[in-house]
């Protein structure tokens, strides 16, 4: 039996549960009950986000799994419960290579950056820190927020919207939500918020749409976050910290991003926006591109692992 007849074949209650408003209101209630639970046993400490780079110790680490814990279970759930399928985007063994390669093009996209910022004048570096801690910051800047985030605006937003409405409109809502939820950070404005939507969400989203990986899309999103503050010592989405550059940015705010950071700079954007390109032409040669559901010719299954060709660069065959 194909995939095509066993979806059209499948019960009208089970249609109805993996519609994908249904799904997506599914994931988050349980993400909602998931975050009380962990809540209620490991309480949170109310930390502003710069107090939260101070954390070490267990406090640091039980933070971590009071954040990870949630978002991740009720992911599993949605694709093992509801869906009915692996959870192919991560599976265990393709994590060091896929993560890798995204931490290497995450940590060149913002080296690139602060290159393109520097030849403007708008990034000088005055000296080193040997002192500062990467550990606190890694964890806090970098791995907590590329996991959480990616599961949240790639693996459920883009991915769920993408199986109705297609790869475009997947890509156009995922990418102004996660420049909405960055309006909350310090230091951001109307324009930071738009300049995320644009440069990350179309990049993390072709991301996506090429390699079908959440782990090259965490490895991205986690090596820009610790590469862009920890390491450069600019700011990460408003967020200012102690980065093992003593360095400083300066000059017009298209230019430098002002208090927000780099990612507020439109050097930023035309950098990430043409590496999107890159992506898009990648995903459109492997076939990954999703039309709407008014353009498919017959019902198609929510696609896993098994029905996607990845980049051989990226991803290793089943």
């Amino acid at each position: 039996m194909t995939t095509q007849t066993a979806k059209s074949a499948a019960p009208l209650w089970l249609r109805i549960l993996r519609h994908p408003i249904v799904r997506i209101v599914l994931f988050t209630v349980m993400l909602v009950l998931f975050s009380k639970l962990m809540s209620a046993l490991i309480p949170p400490k109310g930390l502003t986000p710069t107090q939260s780079l101070q954390v070490s110790g267990a406090d640091l680490w039980l933070g971590a799994l009071r954040s990870l814990v949630p978002v991740s279970l009720a992911y599993w759930l949605l694709v093992r419960g509801i869906e009915g399928r692996k959870v192919a985007e991560l599976a265990p063994r393709k994590l060091l290579p896929q993560a890798g390669i995204g931490w290497l093009v995450g940590m060149g996209i913002m080296l690139a950056t602060a290159a393109l910022m520097a030849a403007f004048g708008a990034y000088r570096i005055h000296g080193v820190n040997d002192a500062v801690n990467l550990l606190t910051p890694l964890l806090v800047l970098g791995l907590l927020p590329g996991i959480t985030e990616e599961i949240l605006f790639r693996g459920v937003l883009f991915r769920v919207v993408e199986d109705g409405l297609g790869t475009w409109i997947a890509i156009a809502f995922s990418g102004l939500l996660f420049g909405a939820a960055h309006l909350a950070n310090p230091n951001a404005t109307w324009w930071s918020s738009l300049a995320i939507a644009i440069e990350a969400g179309l990049l993390l989203g072709m991301a996506y749409a090429w390699t079908r990986s959440l782990w090259f899309c965490m490895g991205l999103h986690a090596a820009w976050n610790f590469t862009q503050g920890p390491l450069l010592g600019i700011p990460v989405s408003g967020i200012e910290l102690k980065g093992w550059l003593n360095a400083s940015t300066q000059g017009p705010l298209l230019i430098s991003g002002g208090e927000f950071g780099a990612e507020a700079s439109l050097l930023t954007v035309v950098l990430c926006v043409s590496l999107a390109v890159f992506f898009t032409r990648q995903a459109m040669a492997q076939g990954n591109i999703r039309p709407p559901f008014w353009r498919r010719p017959a019902p198609v299954a929510t696609p896993d692992a098994a029905d996607v060709v990845a980049p051989t660069s990226i991803t290793s065959a089943d």
